[in-house]
C-alpha cells in the first residue's frame, strides 16, 4: 500500500467508520425490515411519509457515502482551495457533524421502522440545534471559500465582508441553537416546531441582511 493511501486511511478511518457502518447495518438488517418504512414525521412527531423497504433502508446510508465523497473533494475543486489550510480543523469538524447526524437519523429511522418507541419530534430538532451551536462556535474560523459558510453574493464579492459576517453569524447561530434546544424540550406540537424554525432561520437571514448592509456601506466609502 502506497504511503499516500496509508496516510489517508490513518487520518480518515474514524470518519469512514461512521459513514460505512450504517451501510453495513442496512445490508444486514434489510431482510428484517417491513415492506414500508417511515421516512418523514410532522411537527407532532407523527409519521406522515412512508417509503418502500429498499429506499427507506438504504437512502440515508447511500446519501451519507455520497456526501462523504462530495465533502472530501470539494476543497480540491474550490477556486479558493488554498484557504482551506487556514480552517482545516473546522472543516473536519463540519464533516464529522454532518456524517454523525446522518448516521444518527438512519438509526432513528430503522428503530421506528422496527416498532421501537422513538420520540422523533424531539430527537431530530434537538440534534439539529446542537449541530447549530457547534457550527456557530466554529463559524468565525471559516476562511473565504465557495463551498462552506454564509455564501451569499455580498460575502462572496468581498473577503472583508465575509469575515465580518461570519464573526456576527457565529454569535447569532450559537444563541439561536441554544434557544432552539431549550424550545425542543420545553414546548410541544406546532409551537415547538415554529419556535425551532424561527431560531434556526433567523440567524441565517440576519447574517444575510448584515452582509448586504456591510457590503453597501463599504462600497459607499470614498
Amino acid at each position: 500500500m502506497s504511503q499516500p493511501v496509508k496516510t489517508f486511511l490513518r487520518q480518515e478511518w474514524p470518519l469512514l467508520l461512521i459513514v460505512l457502518t450504517p451501510l453495513a447495518a442496512a445490508i444486514f438488517i434489510y431482510p428484517a425490515m417491513p415492506d414500508v418504512v417511515p421516512t418523514h414525521w410532522n411537527a407532532q412527531g407523527q409519521v406522515d411519509g412512508m417509503s418502500g423497504r429498499a429506499f427507506g433502508t438504504f437512502s440515508l446510508p447511500v446519501m451519507n457515502v455520497g456526501l462523504y465523497v462530495l465533502l472530501l473533494v470539494s476543497p480540491k475543486l474550490d477556486p479558493k482551495k488554498e484557504n482551506y489550510a487556514g480552517f482545516a480543523g473546522t472543516y473536519r469538524l463540519i464533516r464529522w457533524l454532518i456524517h454523525a447526524f446522518m448516521a444518527g437519523t438512519f438509526g432513528v429511522t430503522i428503530a421506528a421502522a422496527l416498532s421501537y418507541e422513538v420520540d422523533v419530534g424531539r430527537w431530530i430538532p434537538a440534534t439539529v440545534a446542537v449541530m447549530f451551536i457547534v457550527l456557530g462556535a466554529t463559524m468565525s474560523r471559516v476562511k473565504f471559500n465557495y463551498f462552506v459558510g454564509i455564501r451569499v453574493p455580498w460575502t462572496l464579492a468581498d473577503e472583508e465582508v465575509w469575515n465580518q459576517t461570519h464573526r456576527v453569524a457565529a454569535k447569532w447561530m450559537m444563541a439561536g441553537g441554544v434557544l432552539a434546544l431549550a424550545g425542543t424540550f420545553l414546548l410541544s406540537g406546532d409551537l415547538r416546531f415554529m419556535v425551532f424554525m424561527i431560531c434556526i432561520l433567523a440567524p441565517i437571514l440576519g447574517a444575510t441582511v448584515y452582509s448586504y448592509v456591510m457590503f453597501q456601506r463599504k462600497r459607499r466609502k470614498p
